[in-house]
C-alpha cells in the first residue's frame, strides 16, 4: 500500500504541474536550485522537490548528487518570486523484487513529514537574486 501511495503522489504531482504549466507565465521566473542532504552530509539521491505558494506549483527532480534546479512550465526554467511551502515526494529506494510484484516494493529515504507541505516545516522565499536553497532532511522514522 505504501508503494502505491508514492506512485500515486508522483502521478498527481506531474498532472498538477501539467495543468499549472498552462496558467503560469514564463516571464519573471528566477533561476533557482540547491542541494538536499542528510545530517551526515550524504545526498538525498531520488525524488521530486515541490514548491507551492497556492497560485504556482513548481518542482524539480532531485539528482543522484542531491542537487536540483526548479522548473515551472519547463524543466530548469525557474520559479516566480514569492514565498513557497516545500515538500518532497517519490524519495524512495527500490527493493529487490525477484517475484516481479507490481508496483515494485520500495523503502522510503526520508521522514514521512517531509512529503506534505503542511507538515514538512520547510519554506523558501524567492526574490530576483535567490541564493541556493540547501536543506537537510531526516531519514525515515
Amino acid at each position: 500500500m505504501t508503494n502505491f501511495r508514492y506512485t500515486k503522489n508522483i502521478v498527481l504531482v506531474m498532472f498538477f504541474l501539467f495543468l499549472t504549466g498552462f496558467s503560469s507565465c514564463g516571464s519573471g521566473n528566477v533561476k533557482f536550485g540547491g542541494k538536499i542532504t542528510f545530517e551526515d552530509g550524504s545526498p538525498l539521491t531520488a525524488g521530486v522537490i515541490i514548491f507551492d505558494n497556492g497560485v504556482t506549483m513548481s518542482s524539480a527532480i532531485i539528482q543522484p548528487d542531491g542537487t536540483f534546479t526548479v522548473g515551472t512550465t519547463r524543466e530548469n526554467d525557474g520559479i516566480p518570486p514569492g514565498t513557497y511551502r516545500v515538500s518532497i515526494t517519490g524519495a524512495v529506494e527500490p527493493l529487490d523484487n525477484p517475484e516481479g510484484i507490481f508496483p515494485a516494493p520500495t523503502r522510503p529515504l526520508i521522514h514521512s513529514k517531509l512529503t506534505n507541505p503542511e507538515t514538512s516545516g520547510l519554506t523558501v522565499t524567492i526574490d530576483q537574486s535567490p541564493q541556493p536553497y540547501n536543506i537537510v532532511v531526516q531519514p525515515p522514522e
